[in-house]
Parts: C-alpha cells; structure tokens; sequence
C-alpha cells in the first residue's frame, strides 16, 4: 500500500497487490465508506489502484487506512466463505 500524502490534501492513491485483495472486496469496501470519499478503482498489472478524493478530513480516523483495512477484512471473509 502506498502511505495517504501528508498535508491537508484531501485525495490520495493506494496501489493494492492483487494477490493479497480481491476487486469485488476493494469495490464492496469504496461502496461502504461513499459517505466519507469518492473512489475511483481500476487495475494495474499486479495491483488494483485506488484514486481517493473529497476525503472528508472532519472525521476520527483515517479515511484511507481504515478503507484498505475494511477491504483486506472484506477479501479475507470472501475467501473464508468461498466467494473469491
């Protein structure tokens, strides 16, 4: 995963390795977390790449990191249930 930029900016990327995340889990988790950014997915030899924008910057947490560990807990569950 490549850090969030530091700053007030509100966009960053994340490159997440397609051996370790699945897209479907990826979507499910940007679909969960619509309310506090906008997602834009797309794959990229051996990643899926995340474009984050409008992160909302008023929450508790990290926007970002909290969406690739909601992706990761998404595609480890897919996986344990044989949906991947």
């Amino acid at each position: 995963m490549t850090p969030p930029p530091t700053g007030d900016t509100d966009t960053a990327t994340v490159r997440l390795h397609r051996a370790l995340y699945l897209e479907e889990a990826i979507t499910e988790a940007a679909a969960t977390f619509a309310g506090l950014a906008s997602f834009a997915v797309r794959a990229d030899g051996d990643h899926y790449v995340v474009d984050l924008s409008a992160i909302a910057r008023d929450v508790d947490g990290d926007v970002v990191a909290e969406f690739c560990n909601f992706a990761l807990a998404n595609t480890a569950r897919r996986r344990r249930s044989g949906h991947a």
